[in-house]
């Protein structure tokens, strides 16, 4: 039975006329360039509507009016930009221009009339959610005779950010300006009325295959698993299910990417819009209708508008509404990461992020807005590996820039980095060439110990206990070396055993040497060193022992003595940590975190404490329990796992920004995840060098 209800053309007219048709003093502009927007601008006079907006168009001209981009609208002095999209994708989009509108005082709103805005601070609230749970749709699905799907976001999803990232992803295997071309191609289509499927787009881009977007389409789909769960059910109990999609791809495609991930439905149940000419808003519950006759129905979507709204106005009994992943991430504690969504890297980064942690649109009814990490494994491979891969393609970038001849991996902060290394060298990128080469602050600051100015710094360096532990630990002397403190301040007293400590450092230079010459580095060679988060200790130490250039690569400096060896070069991806200030070149999660992730930057092997007359290693006692560095090697693998598996290419993580991976981090503090793994209640994560142990519980946010 078929409702006679407003259409859709009908109600974009009708919102305009109310909210926006007497605004005739002040300078609009339209995001959105869809068929929406030219309903608008062929109904309404539209002289103060001075642009339209689409970050994929800026500086074509469509519908007679300019492509602009935010920073334009300020310059033409646009008072208000109003979002013609989606509900669902007016906060998205709001997000790429909010900054600029917040800085020009320009207003935005939705095509609805509703003003849009966000405060970084506001109080998020779940209760939406609450019913949005895997026993609540199955109940619906006891009571219904026939079950309908959307497909797309409902019951698959794509490891982007957004859809039209697959047509970009396309370009690079077609042309560059190729995914421009396909959205101009849809657009033209629909706007001369047609319900075009994915045949009529590509006669209409001309000699150009399809075979590549149906190829990426295949390979970054994947199923959302409780809401195949749910279609399983409905099939157990014998109910009739129909999958209702808006979509170009016709049902015999569709069947096949289905059949793909495992997922049976009878091809004549699966209604496309482009199959039959009509979509959900004008016509497709008909069909559905007609198909299922007067059989009490439930339609399962994530559209509030397309497949809750309209569903009920065509007769269907009864709707169940989940959010799409992009939406529960517009929702959650994380959504500020979707500031960073301009270039198609960072948003594969986020897309590669909700496929695995917001999968289940079931997830906030349990845990109100919370993530869940249910071990070591998902925390490494959602939050730590996409910062590692990004931080490797940094270093990789300034050492072809910096033009070094080698880099050196430092033990034991190198460890992963050295075997990503291997990963992508083996499988063919151009990476610069890389070594493990085994420190420590204790082999290598006793080792470049020279001068006075040398002992005097290395005794500078933090250490819990008195100048005799020390002399002991730090300068390696023996019991009967070390003299009685008396009334010497402790610079005095470290002097006092100048000529002991000197020649310890002598003998420790050339057990040094011994080890460095078997690399055969030739002298004078450009040389990058590895560290994670450092002052500097290990590189200035080897300063003193190295005939090579020592050029310092660390994803983060922390502030040091600046008079001691201050031509120290050091290049780093976030910036100087200072004591006081935080960050002083960004503001980013890892000066919160890095003491947590030394944890993770570390090798099976005890630190070492020097080498044998023959260079070969020696190291310390190992203090760490055997579950620790078994918990260890599962968070290197997991993040050797993310290596092979991503799909986000070499070329594409260093393309993305910095910040993206580094907001992660946030996500570990206990008010936005819950992290279901013991190891960080019990360990300890032990700083030899300085004589202190941290618990890992402390180093982790919160926790």
């Amino acid at each position: 039975m078929k409702f006679e209800i407003m259409s859709e053309k009908e109600f974009i007219i009708s919102s305009w006329e109310k909210h926006f048709s007497g605004m005739k003093d002040k300078k609009l502009a339209i995001y959105g360039i869809g068929k929406n927007t030219e309903i608008i601008l062929q109904n309404f006079n539209s002289d103060n509507i001075v642009g339209l907006m689409d970050e994929a168009r800026v500086g074509d001209n469509v519908y007679g009016k300019p492509v602009i981009s935010p920073e334009q609208a300020a310059e033409m002095g646009v008072d208000i930009i109003v979002i013609v999209a989606r509900a669902c994708n007016v906060r998205i989009i709001y997000r790429r221009i909010a900054d600029v509108c917040a800085l020009n005082s320009i207003s935005v709103f939705s095509g609805s009339g509703k003003a849009v805005s966000f405060d970084d601070k506001e109080v998020k609230s779940f209760e939406k959610y609450a019913n949005i749970s895997e026993r609540a749709l199955k109940e619906k699905i006891r009571q219904a005779d026939a079950v309908s799907f959307d497909i797309f976001d409902t019951l698959l999803m794509r490891r982007v950010l957004y859809p039209r990232d697959i047509f970009e992803l396309a370009g690079r295997r077609i042309d560059p300006e190729f995914h421009i071309r396909r959205i101009n191609a849809e657009m033209e289509l629909y706007s001369e009325g047609k319900h075009p499927n994915i045949f009529d787009i590509y006669d209409r881009l001309g000699d150009v295959s399809l075979e590549t977007e149906i190829q990426l389409e295949s390979e970054y789909l994947i199923r959302r698993e409780s809401v195949c769960s749910a279609l399983r059910y409905a099939r157990e109990l014998k109910k009739a299910v129909y999958l209702v999609s808006d979509m170009y791809l016709p049902a015999d495609i569709v069947s096949r990417l289905l059949s793909d991930l495992n997922i049976e439905v009878e091809p004549g149940n699966i209604l496309m819009s482009c199959d039959y000419g009509v979509c959900k808003s004008n016509g497709l519950f008909d069909v559905l209708r007609s198909k299922i006759g007067t059989a009490r129905a439930l339609h399962v979507g994530d559209s509030l508008e397309a497949d809750i709204e309209y569903a009920k106005r065509y007769g269907i009994d009864d709707t169940f509404h989940i959010e799409s992943a992009a939406a529960m991430l517009e929702d959650s504690f994380a959504a500020g990461i979707l500031k960073y969504d301009k270039s198609l890297a960072d948003r594969m980064l986020i897309g590669e992020f909700i496929a695995n942690c917001l999968n289940n649109p079931f997830l906030f009814s349990e845990t109100r807005g919370k993530f869940i990490l249910n071990d070591a494994y998902e925390m490494s491979t959602t939050i730590i590996a996409p910062l590692i891969y990004r931080f490797f393609a940094w270093m990789s970038e300034r050492a072809a820039e910096l033009r070094l001849d080698l880099v050196l991996l430092s033990a034991r902060d190198g460890y992963i980095m050295d075997r990503v290394y291997n990963i992508l060298r083996n499988r063919g990128i151009k990476v610069p060439p890389m070594v493990y080469f085994y420190t420590s602050r204790s082999a290598a600051v006793l080792a470049g110990i020279k001068d006075d100015a040398d002992i005097l710094h290395a005794a500078g360096l933090a250490y819990v206990g008195g100048a005799g532990g020390m002399l002991k630990y730090r300068f390696g002397l023996s019991g009967d070396e070390i003299q009685e403190q008396g009334k010497l301040d402790t610079k005095e007293y470290i002097l006092l055993h100048r000529e002991a400590i000197l020649r310890r450092a002598q003998a420790s230079r050339k057990q040094y040497r011994a080890y460095i010459d078997k690399l055969g580095i030739p002298a004078g060679s450009r040389v990058g060193f590895f560290d994670f988060v450092s002052s500097g200790t290990c590189q200035k130490a080897l300063s003193n022992i190295v005939d090579f250039n020592l050029f310092g690569l660390y994803f983060a400096a922390a502030a040091s003595d600046t008079e001691y060896k201050p031509d120290l070069y050091v290049d780093t991806m976030f910036g100087t940590l200072n004591a006081f200030t935080g960050a002083e070149e960004g503001n980013y999660n890892i000066f919160e975190d890095y003491i947590f992730l030394e944890h993770i930057f570390t090798s099976y092997e005890p630190t070492l404490s020097g080498f044998d007359d023959s260079g070969s290693p020696v190291f310390a006692a190992e203090l760490r329990p055997s579950a620790q560095i078994s918990a260890i090697r599962g968070i290197h693998d997991a993040i050797l796992d993310y290596i092979n598996n991503t799909k986000i290419s070499f070329e594409d993580i260093r393309a993305a920004a910095p910040a993206t991976p580094d907001y992660l981090l946030t996500l570990l503090q206990p008010r936005f995840c819950r992290m279901n793994s013991n190891h960080y209640e019990n360990g300890e994560h032990a700083d030899e060098f300085c004589n202190r142990t941290f618990s890992l519980a402390d180093t982790l946010r919160g926790h």
